[in-house]
């Protein structure tokens, strides 16, 4: 058997392999880049629920704070009614 007979399948071979890999890489860093894509939207997201929940917190704060004035307020007016100066 001559060497000359095994390079053609052995170069078709070469190329159908590189082909191949070629493929499945091109298909891995689509998917990559997909992935990428989904992450940083997440990410987005994700920013812009943390904000809501701050701002959100940031009110019930507030809303105590303001319970809390309007307790004394009742208070000193309960005080001033009960001292005889209505």
């Amino acid at each position: 058997m001559e060497w000359t007979t095994l390079i053609s399948p052995i170069v078709s071979a070469l190329v159908a392999i590189f082909g191949a890999y070629m493929a499945v890489k091109r298909a891995a860093d689509e998917r990559e880049r997909k992935y990428a894509d989904s992450i940083a939207r997440l990410e987005t997201k994700l920013d812009m629920l943390s904000d809501r929940v701050d701002k959100h917190n940031n009110l019930i704060e507030r809303t105590y704070k303001l319970e809390s004035d309007v307790e004394h307020l009742q208070s000193d007016v309960h005080e001033i009614k009960i001292g005889g100066t209505e």
